[in-house]
């Protein structure tokens, strides 16, 4: 039942490191160019800073859903298909040859997607075995 047992603290601890995309909402500049090392661009500041807003609610909704049970299960199953989504781009990006470059800026992203959407998974097969024993 590990999955089960730590997932409070996984919770709050993904939560908080997805809520830190916030600042690609507040700052982008800095974001983009210390995070990333991509130039920053006017044109697209909207759709920057947008990201930045959905995943750092993301990441409030994650941390907060470790103290409302009762949101948990909506919480988890939309923050899995985000993350999920972005590990499906980040490992389209490697057949891509225009863009594989840019994997080398994203991998802490990448391994915190990962991590958050194969402990998803375990917890969610630790409930369904619990659910088969009954």
């Amino acid at each position: 039942m590990f999955f089960t047992r730590n997932l409070k603290p996984f919770l709050v601890i993904g939560g908080l490191i997805t809520m830190f995309a916030g600042v690609y909402a507040i700052n982008p500049e800095l974001a983009l160019l210390k995070m990333n090392n991509l130039p920053y661009d006017d044109n697209y500041v909207f759709l920057f800073r947008h990201w930045g807003i959905m995943v750092g609610l993301m990441g409030f909704f994650i941390t907060l859903s470790a103290f409302i049970v009762e949101w948990r299960g909506s919480i988890m199953l939309y923050s899995f298909i985000e993350k999920l989504f972005m590990v499906y781009l980040f490992m389209s990006n490697f057949f891509n040859p225009e863009t594989a470059h840019l994997n080398v800026d994203f991998i802490s992203f990448a391994i915190t997607d990962v991590t958050i959407c194969v402990y998803t998974l375990g917890y969610w097969y630790e409930q369904y075995r619990n659910k088969q024993k009954l």
